[in-house]
């Protein structure tokens, strides 16, 4: 029997169930423990919360006793925060531990004090093989805990395709990044009004978050109404229609690791318009296959040298490139042979 017990927050994200249906079938039962119960998996609740010593203690007693309980051969986490630390407490080297890191613990926490960056090298210690989806994360995890193993692997995207591409798109711009500070949606609705005096775009914004009532009310204060759909949560094929009408894919935010938002509009042959960051050019060459906006750019520049490029050039190159390094299958069999090392490992060590 091969039991894995899956720790992470499913609060307002996905990632958790995309990750559980990339790996699932590896394993004969799977545990979540979480936040708040979940639908697609056996699961447990513990708070993983550090405002109240005195609740730390009891999270780390409660998940010691699921670990005992259930006994799994892998437990693997996501987030290098607080779900790492108290799972890492709690677990105390009994079995053995797996870390994916998301992008914005390992690039922002850390910079937020001493404390942070204390928690965060602790969840690294915790941890036996420590996974991340950019080179950056990568080098960032060498120098918060030097000599941790640390493999670059990411979720992996869908691709479920037409058979042929549509090339013709209106002007359409699409943004599905959650409605928090870090991801920078205002700057969007600000650029795109000045946008709006030079062409009848449209902007659809999927998702919601902390600021999706202030959002709301910029855009009736601007009038944009009639430019700008706020869609909300949606599902995963109306997520599809939205890339494979948008011409532009735009995501701006100040932080983060690969972003499978835009792998998988670049599978859907949108054209990305990027902030400037690390994980982003690891993907997109600048006026070759999207457009990484400059540190002084307006957007509106950035998209006009956007509607200069050949966009079947781009669909067909950002295609490819999906297809070699960020399929859902490609990254699964990483993440298994993951596990079937540190299985190996463990049984000889029982021998």
């Amino acid at each position: 029997m091969k039991k894995l017990l899956l720790i992470g927050s499913n609060t307002g994200n996905a990632h958790l169930k995309n990750y559980l249906e990339l790996v699932r079938d590896y394993f004969d039962e799977v545990l979540v423990v979480s936040d708040f119960p979940v639908e697609y998996a056996p699961s447990k609740s513990v708070s993983f919360s550090l405002k109240n010593p005195l609740k730390i203690r009891n999270s780390i007693q409660k998940l010691k006793q699921i670990i005992h309980d259930y006994n799994p051969n892998i437990i693997h986490v996501h987030q290098a925060n607080s779900y790492a630390f108290i799972a890492g407490k709690a677990n105390n080297g009994s079995k053995p531990l797996v870390l994916t890191a998301w992008g914005s613990d390992i690039l922002l926490l850390p910079k937020r004090s001493i404390i942070h960056r204390w928690l965060v090298n602790q969840a690294l210690r915790f941890a036996d093989i420590v996974t991340a989806d950019s080179e950056q994360m990568i080098q960032e995890i060498h120098t918060l805990y030097p000599g941790k193993e640390a493999i670059n692997v990411n979720f992996g995207v869908d691709i479920d395709l037409p058979e042929t591409m549509n090339a013709d798109r209106e002007l359409i711009f699409y943004s599905n990044r959650m409605h928090e500070p870090l991801y920078r949606i205002e700057d969007i609705l600000k650029e795109f009004k000045a946008l709006c005096k030079e062409s009848d775009g449209q902007l659809i914004l999927a998702g919601k978050g902390s600021l999706t009532e202030s959002l709301k009310e910029y855009t009736k204060q601007n009038q944009l109404i009639n430019h700008v759909t706020f869609a909300g949560f949606i599902t995963k094929t109306q997520n599809k229609e939205n890339y494979m009408k948008s011409k532009f894919f735009v995501s701006i935010p100040k932080s983060d690791g690969t972003s499978i938002s835009l792998l998988e509009a670049m599978a859907y042959g949108c054209i990305p318009v990027l902030s400037d960051i690390p994980a982003n050019r690891e993907w997109v060459e600048d006026g070759k296959n999207g457009i990484i906006i400059g540190q002084t750019e307006p957007l509106s520049m950035a998209i006009n040298r956007g509607l200069e490029l050949d966009i079947e050039k781009v669909q067909q190159f950002n295609l490819d490139l999906i297809n070699q390094r960020a399929t859902k299958s490609a990254n699964a069999t990483i993440f298994k042979g993951i596990y079937s090392r540190i299985l190996a490992s463990e049984a000889k060590a029982k021998r």
